[in-house]
């Protein structure tokens, strides 16, 4: 027998309620759930900041899959879950991932350096600063190149979000 007391997100509206996504039971906890974004709903702060949400946990920004990378630097043709195109528009679509990466990393960079300075004045270590810079410089982009590619999906997504050749005519898999 099922218990009449319900736990986490379930516990403020009772499961399958009309209006659920809109409840404020836990923010993240809502942007993360099986919500599937429409193409037809309108673009709101709300919608923005689910959106927003998944990127940064790097899922699917229409349905919040997390199957989406097959290996680190690899993003897989589509969702697994609601057959988003993932690789879609042309063949430079993602060249402003790496134009996101880049200022990330440098300006990541730039306030570091600029508080190691301001701390260490008058006697930097500048030998440390070089190899510490040059090490910064090749390690954060790598670690951060999931990120900005999912979160440049997702703005693109939210802005075109039910562009032609978006879906494909595959029948996504069940959760």
């Amino acid at each position: 027998m099922e218990s009449p007391h319900k736990v986490g997100r379930d516990a403020a509206v009772p499961q399958g309620a009309p209006g659920r996504e809109n409840q404020k039971v836990g923010y993240i906890e809502l942007a993360m759930t099986d919500r599937r974004v429409s193409p037809e709903e309108p673009r709101t702060t709300t919608l923005g900041l689910t959106l927003a949400a998944r990127a940064l946990t790097l899922r699917c920004p229409a349905c919040g899959s997390r199957r989406i990378f097959s290996t680190w630097f690899t993003l897989v043709n589509q969702c697994p879950r609601c057959a988003l195109r993932l690789h879609h528009g042309p063949h430079d679509h993602f060249v402003g991932t790496t134009l996101v990466n880049f200022l990330v990393a440098e300006m990541g960079w730039a306030i570091l350096f600029t508080i190691y300075l301001v701390w260490s004045w008058p006697n930097p270590a500048w030998d440390a600063l070089t190899w510490a810079s040059a090490a910064f410089m090749v390690v954060l982009p790598v670690m951060l190149y999931r990120f900005t590619r999912i979160c440049w999906l997702t703005v693109d997504f939210f802005f075109r979000p039910g562009g032609e050749g978006e879906r494909t005519d595959v029948t996504p898999t069940a959760p």
